[in-house]
């Protein structure tokens, strides 16, 4: 059986003149202002780090660590649920 892989790829839509991308093994992330850019590929790095350590196998598993991500890189409210 073949062992699944995963690739994300992150576009970040709000940006300046300035073409930013940042790639990886597993990932891409493209576009957005220095600020949003940086935010956007350290949080798509750790749902890739989370994604090898541990392979999700449902979409409940997924929506965890995308949720786990963004509270981790600021993108959630810690208090949230």
């Amino acid at each position: 059986m073949k062992k699944p892989r995963h690739f994300i790829l992150g576009v970040v839509k709000k940006g300046d003149d300035d073409v930013r991308i940042t790639r990886a093994e597993r990932y891409v992330v493209q576009g957005g202002t220095k600020e949003t850019h940086d935010q956007a590929a350290e949080f798509v790095a750790e749902i890739d780090r989370e994604y090898v350590k541990d392979p999700p196998q449902t979409d409940g598993e997924r929506r965890l660590i995308i949720r786990d991500a963004a509270r981790k890189t600021g993108l959630l409210d810690q208090k949230k649920r």
